[in-house]
């Protein structure tokens, strides 16, 4: 009887440690994701205040220098590029790494990228991306002149959403644009889906057919 009651209790210590070890390993994981979270926001910030076809390369370079950015030269032409041949790109990342490896939450990503040519930034793009039950996500791209002939365009999805914009949307439509909710970094268990993820867009949307909703700025 002694020997079963003594590795009964070996067993309870070994859990409650177990148990404090992951509860620290949570709270280094919420500090760590919380720096991301804020290092995020202040990017966020700096991305949206950038002019396509008006900021220039050294207004990129220090944000490259801040936020970890890291530079690749665009493989695409033509068509296929938002500002074909020979642009300059610069790709940022931020994850909640910590968070995910500690089993609080699935993992999701904010990211952004700059296209400069001639001296000048000719696209920019954000984005947010969640693995729970497949992969939700948001994608917002700024071009010079809109490829959907359109100042502003979004496709409301919850699991894709997609916006389009040019230099020619309005102040409010690109302020809904680029209002990503960054709190999904950080929440425990993470954002269902769009909605969630940029809930401005998202705001008085309606359904106009199956999966696919139409946004109040979209009108």
């Amino acid at each position: 009887m002694m020997p079963t009651r003594a590795l009964i209790s070996k067993l309870s210590v070994g859990l409650l440690l177990l148990v404090a070890a992951w509860a620290l390993l949570g709270a280094v994981a919420l500090y760590w994701t919380h720096k991301t979270r804020i290092e995020a926001g202040d990017f966020l910030r700096d991305l949206a205040q950038l002019e396509i076809g008006k900021s220039e390369l050294g207004e990129v370079t220090p944000l490259v220098d801040k936020y970890h950015g890291k530079w690749r030269k665009s493989t695409t032409s033509g068509a296929g590029s938002p500002c074909g041949q020979g642009a300059s790109v610069v790709d940022f990342m931020f994850e909640n790494r910590w968070l995910h490896w500690s089993l609080f939450a699935p993992l999701t990503g904010f990211s952004g990228t700059i296209y400069v040519k001639d001296n000048r930034v000719c696209f920019r793009s954000m984005g947010m991306v969640i693995f729970v039950d497949g992969i939700a996500g948001v994608h917002v791209q700024e071009f010079r002149e809109s490829p959907v002939l359109r100042p502003f365009s979004a496709r409301l999805n919850p699991v894709k959403t997609i916006v389009t914009l040019d230099v020619g949307a309005t102040t409010e439509e690109r302020g809904a644009a680029f209002s990503l909710n960054l709190d999904c970094l950080t929440k425990l268990r993470g954002c269902r889906d769009a909605r969630e993820m940029a809930p401005a867009l998202w705001k008085n949307s309606r359904e106009v057919a199956p999966t696919y909703w139409k946004s109040q700025w979209d009108d």
